[in-house]
């Protein structure tokens, strides 16, 4: 009587068993939790007819020769500003893609320094869950004279959290602090 070896049958069974475990439906994980390359960040703001832009830039996006301008800022004043987020090294206009995935992303305002209760910061804008964006937001500046401060921008992309608009998630494309000069 002849035995058949059962190791013929197995390793057969077992490539079709892993083989129907794939599915090409899987999404694709290149490219997820990727952050963007930002190299430049302006910052406009407008109030009574007149706009400024604030830049903090950094060439080569590796951030080792960022710069940074100093916001000049009037005391007793609100503001419109609106944030333009750009990849120099490939020409690219991130703020463009940050309003296409606003579900994705949220800019924070972090007022610091000594005269940072005087600054109040709001996004204007929402995603389309009711949710803040930051790339148009409403700066307001407390009277009580002349002091410093900072404002620091943090754009947080939400991948695998889900946004909340209020937390920021573990993923920073950007984290800016302009230094402000209040007049």
């Amino acid at each position: 009587m002849k035995y058949l070896d059962t190791r013929i049958f197995v390793l057969p069974l077992l490539f079709i068993v892993l083989l129907a475990g794939c599915d090409s439906t899987d999404p694709d994980p290149e490219g997820v939790g990727e952050e963007e390359l930002i190299t430049r960040l302006a910052v406009t703001l407008s109030a009574n007819g007149q706009s400024v832009t604030y830049e903090a830039n950094d060439p080569d996006g590796d951030g080792t020769n960022l710069q940074i301008e100093t916001m000049v800022l009037q005391s007793g004043t609100t503001y419109s500003g609106s944030i333009a987020v750009f990849d120099d090294v490939n020409g690219e206009d991130v703020g463009e893609e940050i309003a296409d995935e606003d579900d994705e992303h949220q800019f924070f305002f972090i007022p610091g320094g000594p005269a940072a209760a005087r600054l109040s910061v709001v996004a204007t804008d929402q995603d389309e869950n009711g949710l803040p964006v930051g790339l148009s937001f409403q700066l307001t500046v407390a009277g009580g004279g002349s002091g410093t401060a900072s404002l620091q921008i943090i754009l947080s992309h939400f991948d695998d959290a889900p946004k909340d608009g209020v937390n920021r998630s573990d993923e920073t494309d950007i984290d800016v602090t302009f230094p402000v000069t209040i007049q």
